[in-house]
């Protein structure tokens, strides 16, 4: 399963990167779904962005504040669901 949606996430972003160089196929959406899929299954990725965030501090700042908002907001939706719950 896991070289499937390696295999399924550089296809994308092979597709998205082909897509940015033709006036027809709108690249950006497949782009962004092959790098996701490929953050999310290759170690490889994720250490290469995690040298990259650090060389980078501004951005390292950004990807923190949006994980912390993210985080926040499951905890919202998880209150709130529970809330809704309870009698």
């Amino acid at each position: 399963m896991r070289l499937l949606l390696l295999g399924v996430g550089w296809g994308l972003l092979i597709i998205g990167v082909i897509g940015g160089l033709l006036p027809f196929l709108q690249g950006w959406p497949f782009g962004v779904a092959g790098a996701v899929i490929l953050y999310i299954e290759s170690r490889a990725v994720q250490r290469t962005v995690r040298r990259w965030r650090q060389k980078n501090p501004k951005l390292e700042k950004t990807w923190l504040k949006l994980r912390l908002w993210l985080r926040e907001r499951r905890k919202a939706r998880a209150a709130k669901r529970a809330a809704a719950a309870a009698p």
